[in-house]
């Protein structure tokens, strides 16, 4: 397959997994094979693809050895059923291509690598640290373009570098400068790189509502609540943004609970708040996981985990959104 056609394959709701645990803190396969059951089932006939180990799947504070396991039972869950993507970012370059072969022989269709997240990169040094891995393993890649885990981002000019490489495929880009994605949709090819919204549904709607030209989103909330993500993802495929804005408007609820948990606990992150990543919207996901009969659990640290009155205020925000318990 060229990679034109590739490309083509990168569109859709791109549901980037939890990663359940037990309540003792090891990995919860089972509930992880269910929760990626649940997914499947919802896919059927739709533009879904599954991310799993990724930032949201807590994959930085899983051993290789779960993190292998983890790509493992999504894989042989879905069964090729839809595309999956399995995160594969080290913090070097040797150990990200080991995984990322892993990931291939596991039978993922993608590999994603986020930016390099413990010394930073020179311009110069990203490149060569993408075009490494390109070279060393046979699997399109997905560049994970996220200033704040790695406190760099790739600018236009080096993302119609990238798109040259033979099995750059695409890039989750959870850029905050609305400008660039004007500049990204008119230099890059999108024939050779498709662009991902990072930043989940606002950012592609708005993106898309100027033409912008980005091919999917990845989203959280379509873990426990798949329909109202995939409103969005519909109504914008229809060019109705009017339609796409009221799809929006329904998970602001969700969005209200990360704003008023992460105010609650405050911050140390001396980044500007606008590359700043709110991750309460990792144990909220997880509390309306297990609310409605999938799996969450804890999260490990050093993330926070919820109080038994914020679990009961999830409860109740799902409730009055009328998302279904799982039968």
């Amino acid at each position: 397959m060229s990679k034109e056609e590739v490309v083509k394959k990168c569109k859709g709701m791109i549901v980037v997994q939890f990663c359940p645990y037990k309540e003792n803190g090891d990995l919860d396969l089972e509930g992880l094979k269910a929760n990626t059951e649940f997914l499947v089932n919802f896919s059927k006939g739709k533009d879904v693809i599954i991310l799993t180990n990724g930032s949201t799947t807590e994959a930085y504070a899983n051993s290789i050895d779960e993190q292998k396991q983890v790509i493992k039972t999504v894989v042989d869950t879905v069964g090729g059923k839809l595309p999956v993507i399995a995160g594969v970012s080290q913090p070097g370059g040797r150990e990200t291509i080991k995984l990322a072969q892993y990931a291939k022989d596991a039978g993922a269709d993608f590999a994603m690598v986020v930016l390099p997240y413990y010394h930073k990169a020179s311009r110069e040094g990203m490149y060569n640290y993408y075009k490494q891995i390109s070279e060393s393993v046979d699997i399109p890649l997905i560049i994970y373009n996220n200033p704040d885990v790695a406190a760099s981002l790739i600018d236009v000019d080096l993302m119609v570098k990238f798109s040259g490489l033979k099995n750059i495929v695409a890039i989750k880009d959870n850029s905050p400068n609305f400008f660039e994605y004007f500049w990204k949709s008119v230099r890059i090819d999108h024939s050779k790189l498709a662009l991902f919204a990072g930043h989940g549904e606002l950012q592609y709607v708005a993106a898309n509502s100027f033409g912008f030209n980005y091919a999917g989103y990845v989203t959280s909330i379509a873990n426990f609540a798949p329909s109202l993500s995939y409103q969005i993802y519909e109504a914008v495929g229809e060019k109705d943004f009017s339609k796409a804005y009221e799809a929006l408007k329904k998970i602001v609820p969700i969005l209200d609970l990360y704003d008023k948990y992460k105010k609650k606990r405050g911050s140390l992150s001396i980044l500007p708040s606008i590359y700043e990543a709110n991750l309460m919207y990792i144990p909220v996901g997880k509390a309306a996981m297990d609310y409605i009969g999938l799996h969450g659990g804890p999260t490990r640290s050093p993330l926070d985990n919820l109080t038994a009155e914020e679990k009961r205020e999830v409860a109740r925000t799902i409730e009055d959104l009328g998302i279904n318990k799982v039968a």
